[in-house]
């Protein structure tokens, strides 16, 4: 018995030893482009003001080197709050193209979202419109 508990405790512990290596082994590394314009990004759908919503924006780039990208630990919007992007993985063009982010969350007001992206060494802000909460109709009287 003590044979098979030393034999088991040891092949824990190789595996343990054999997933930190690999975990050593992977490095992704950065990504670099020339220019993000962040004004031009293209939103799939409309968000309103206590809705939940769920879609992307896509946003231009220039000076892409065909590398890879994973994603990111996400933002959360300003000015209306409620939203996050997240980053979402993908493969550079080379030259230009368009890189894209995963929205989700419930808009607590009417306004702008603002996002503000870092990607490939460059930044800026990207300004998501939210409708106001459609209106409740009233109750006809009987």
């Amino acid at each position: 018995m003590k044979t098979i508990k030393l034999i088991g405790l040891s092949l824990i512990a190789l595996l343990g030893l054999q997933a930190c290596d690999k975990e050593k082994e992977v490095s992704v590394e950065p990504v670099t482009i020339s220019d993000l314009t962040c004004p031009s990004a293209v939103f799939s759908g409309l968000a309103t003001a206590g809705v939940t919503y769920n879609g992307v924006f896509t946003v231009p780039y220039t000076g892409g080197d065909g590398s890879s990208y994973t994603s990111d630990n996400g933002v959360s919007s300003t000015g209306v709050t409620g939203l996050s992007a997240i980053l979402v993985p993908g493969t550079l063009a080379v030259g230009s193209g368009m890189v894209t982010y995963a929205v989700a969350g419930t808009p607590n007001s009417a306004g702008t979202a603002a996002f503000v992206i870092n990607f490939g060494g460059r930044a800026c802000t990207v300004a998501f419109p939210v409708a106001g909460s459609p209106a409740t109709p009233e109750p006809v009287g009987e």
